[in-house]
């Protein structure tokens, strides 16, 4: 009995203790609410195309702090766009995150591995219903149903093939272009045409998580970098790699080099401002023993070549991708056919729509990753499904793309599923390998590389073009790079003397 009351006494306290708690209207002084603190930084300096910019060393850097910019054209005309496929997200060659001396993220070809990583994985409604707000993509496929919907080449099936559907996508108009045959018209730019006038042309914004590893689904505390300048240095690309020019480039519908300007460049930077108990928490750990590690990715680029070689005919190459002394979790090849007049070609000539955003199937190929002496495949991966499970598994999701945009081989083209000259044959096909243990975190869930560099061994064998079925061009030369997303750490230390900050891999 005496046990019994005594709960009961318990309760009674406890359910009177809530009770006050939900009557009680005191106010809390306690400073518990973060704040944002939004700024718009122009560049401290520029040219043509490359831009600098420095940033507070302020709370913590948001990841959906926005690049901003504008395109001009400088002919004046209105037969120029952003790509249909990645739209402005095609235009950063290259982007940089500094703190002083040390190098956060240097992402050398972000235009295409960043659309890979960030943008190829979503489904087409995201990407043209949320994404095209950001970037000004739009992309849309169609299937061939009768026989009147036909493509005009007339080696290439009718009904049934998926091609791109130029009534709904950002270019349309004949598509006979592709072929130098006929010219677009202005009013074949079926929305955001680039103008010669600042005010009349759309905004462009890219997230800055987007373009650096170091920032997706993440803070940096930028408060911690006192003693160092803070910068982020943007480059940008050419006009024929990623815009729309009709009647340009010896009618292979990019745009020329030359013929854009970029303007009003900017960066609009969110800083989280935390309570000041929680940014105190992070300048304590930096003055214990061994001070504050953040780690997180970083991308490095190598850039390869692929000589031509006669169809029908294996060639084998071998590339030394090197990344000594450093912890890689996944690798990312893409690789890019580089004939833009060879009839028949699948080169730029015939890929309007991705201009040189593309990543070009072979019919047959194959690869493995050897790394220390020791293939990583039992055998070469040489299924195209098998392929794209391993990219699947790189990406953390599908590539979500019609099949024969990925799909390439003989029983593709043959089916007549997709099209040589339209623009979905083979269009967009990244090679991956995952190399990670299956552990979460970031440091020691990836393959650590010594002396002995990984060498990629590569093989293809282009097929012969068949009258009534596909044109190929696909034993051209090769444009390839590789991406390696590799671990970084930064260690933040409290010294008599201020902050000191040290960046390794």
């Amino acid at each position: 009995m005496i046990v019994k009351k005594r709960n009961n006494i318990n309760n009674y306290i406890l359910y009177k203790y809530k009770m006050n708690g939900l009557t009680d209207y005191s106010i809390n002084d306690k400073d518990m609410a973060m704040e944002v603190r939004s700024d718009t930084l122009e560049p401290i300096s520029s040219s043509s195309k490359r831009f600098v910019f420095r940033l507070d060393q302020a709370g913590y850097l948001d990841q959906n702090s926005v690049l901003l910019f504008k395109i001009v054209n400088k002919q004046g005309n209105l037969t120029k766009r952003v790509n249909c496929f990645n739209g402005g997200l095609g235009a950063i060659k290259r982007a940089t995150f500094a703190v002083g001396d040390f190098v956060i993220n240097d992402t050398d070809g972000a235009d295409k591995i960043m659309t890979l990583l960030n943008f190829a994985g979503k489904n087409s409604q995201l990407r043209n219903n949320f994404d095209c707000w950001y970037y000004q993509n739009q992309l849309h496929y169609k299937v061939l149903s009768g026989t009147s919907d036909k493509l005009h080449d007339t080696d290439l099936c009718g009904a049934g093939s998926i091609v791109i559907d130029p009534d709904k996508s950002g270019m349309g108009g004949d598509i006979d272009f592709r072929n130098g045959v006929g010219a677009l018209l202005a009013a074949d730019v079926n929305s955001l045409p680039i103008s010669n006038s600042v005010d009349n042309n759309a905004q462009i914004g890219i997230p800055l998580g987007v373009l650096f590893p170091a920032l997706k689904g993440r803070t940096l505390p930028l408060f911690l970098f006192q003693d160092y300048r803070i910068l982020i240095t943007i480059e940008f690309n050419d006009g024929d790699k990623y815009i729309n020019g009709v009647g340009n480039n010896d009618n292979t519908g990019r745009c020329n080099t030359n013929d854009i300007n970029y303007n009003d460049v900017k960066l609009q930077v969110d800083y989280i401002i935390m309570p000041s108990e929680v940014q105190n928490k992070d300048r304590e750990m930096t003055a214990q023993q061994g001070g504050l590690n953040l780690t997180f990715y970083d991308s490095i680029k190598v850039e390869k070549n692929i000589p031509a070689v006669a169809a029908n005919t294996t060639q084998v190459v071998e590339h030394r991708i090197g990344a000594d002394n450093k912890e890689v979790h996944k690798i990312y090849m893409t690789k890019m056919l580089t004939d833009d007049s060879v009839a028949g070609s699948v080169g730029s000539k015939y890929s309007t729509y991705w201009c040189e955003q593309r990543i070009d199937a072979i019919n047959q190929e194959e690869y493995n990753v050897n790394i220390a002496g020791v293939d990583l495949f039992p055998e070469n991966k040489w299924s195209p499904s098998s392929q794209y499970d391993e990219t699947s598994n790189c990406l953390g999701s599908d590539i979500q793309v019609p099949r024969p945009v990925y799909y390439a081989d003989e029983n593709t083209a043959y089916n007549g599923l997709g099209s040589s000259v339209n623009g979905t044959l083979g269009r967009y096909k990244p090679i991956c390998v995952d190399l990670t243990n299956g552990s979460d975190g970031i440091l020691g869930t990836g393959r650590t590389i010594g002396a002995y560099p990984i060498i990629f061994k590569y093989a293809r064998k282009p097929a012969t073009a068949v009258a009534g079925a596909y044109k190929t061009g696909k034993e051209g030369a090769l444009e390839v790079d590789y991406h390696l997303l590799v671990s970084k750490t930064a260690n933040i230390k409290s010294t008599g003397n201020g902050t000191s900050v040290m960046v390794s891999y």
